[in-house]
């Protein structure tokens, strides 16, 4: 069943895109078993970014973390899992967004709602991210 809903006007809407870098990582294996990851970084990449789920600061006697986790909705082709390709793996991308490095978990597609779109949800790799930034 498709939607009866086009909201890729909105998606395009230069009031609700906001910009962030993608790191792309392959990872490399020698003859030897050895690992080696190399990272392409695509800047100004655009896209509609909110945060998902709570949010919520954990506290432990040892530690006190935030499990921080947004949903982007793109049309660049971001990924999540790795796939071998000619003696390389793709290890999940990284969406870089308001100083916080957030690790690619999930990849749906978007294009019943809108044509071209993916809807990624993606957690924080950081042990303490930056506050929210206020405008």
């Amino acid at each position: 069943m498709t939607a009866m809903l086009d909201v890729s006007a909105a998606l395009q809407n230069p009031y609700t895109l906001d910009s962030f870098s993608v790191l792309r990582r392959k990872q490399f294996v020698n003859n030897f078993g050895q690992t080696k990851i190399e990272s392409e970084r695509f800047d100004g990449v655009r896209g509609v970014v909110y945060p998902e789920g709570l949010n919520d600061l954990s506290r432990r006697a040892e530690v006190q973390t935030n499990a921080k986790s947004i949903v982007v909705i793109t049309k660049f082709g971001l990924r999540s899992e790795s796939k071998t390709v000619d003696r390389c793996e793709y290890q999940p991308d990284v969406v870089v967004w308001n100083g916080s490095n957030f690790l690619v978990v999930r990849v749906e597609d978007y294009s019943k709602y809108a044509r071209g779109f993916i809807k990624v949800a993606a957690t924080s790799i950081d042990i303490v991210d930056p506050p929210a930034a206020t405008r």
